[in-house]
């Protein structure tokens, strides 16, 4: 059995989960200036309230979205580890194969 990747496909996937921590780093921005803000909704809904659950709620989603970005993140550095595996390019893997003066083990 043989393990074969494409290193390029790896790296293209890697940027590609980037992109996607990146717009989801955006729009947890977004929602910062909704944070704090329940006591716009008023005296009435002061008292039922609506003003603490809505803080909750968007203080919920903006650690949710950090959580998120950061995750997706760690997906995108282990695909490009991969492809510097696949790639032998990755300089910190001790040649497991070799002894040091190149001769197979």
């Amino acid at each position: 059995m043989t393990l074969e990747a494409d290193r390029g496909a790896l790296i293209a996937a890697a940027a590609g989960w980037d992109g996607v921590a990146d717009e989801v780093a955006a729009a947890q921005m977004e929602l910062w200036s909704g944070n704090g803000q329940g006591a716009q909704f008023g005296w009435f809904a002061n008292r039922a309230g609506i003003d603490s659950q809505h803080d909750q709620f968007i203080t919920a989603m903006i650690d949710a979205m950090a959580t998120g970005s950061a995750k997706v993140r760690e997906i995108a550095d282990a695909l490009r580890r991969t492809a510097e595996d696949f790639g032998a390019t990755d300089t910190s893997v001790a040649d497991e194969f070799h002894n040091e003066d190149g001769t197979p083990r």
